[in-house]
């Protein structure tokens, strides 16, 4: 329980850990889906490559792709918004970790 309120303190306190409270197309510049969609993807694979891909961001961008082959695309700009957000939230960890993971060991 302590890791987890710790991470979620993490979280709060990175400047990225404001922009997951925030309104995904608040947070995300107006841009066609398929635009989002290359964005989302690219930031993807940098979250990954830094090993801090979240869990649902591959299957977000997915679903983007398939609202937009519907014509969908107030459904695809929502998907591709949030899952941009996630994929910048999961490479804002990963870089905050990368320089700060000594912090979390616990001292005995």
């Amino acid at each position: 329980m302590k890791k987890v309120l710790s991470l979620l303190s993490l979280l709060a306190l990175m400047p990225s850990g404001t922009m997951l409270l925030a309104d995904p197309a608040a947070v995300v510049p107006a841009a066609p889906s398929s635009a989002l969609i290359d964005q989302a993807e690219a930031a993807r694979k940098e979250a990954d490559a830094l090993g801090y891909e979240w869990r649902d961001t591959a299957s977000l961008i997915q679903s983007a792709r398939e609202a937009l082959q519907k014509g969908d695309q107030a459904e695809s700009d929502k998907l591709a918004s949030k899952a941009l957000l996630q994929a910048r939230a999961g490479k804002a960890q990963g870089q905050y970790m990368a320089k700060n993971w000594k912090m979390m060991i616990p001292k005995n």
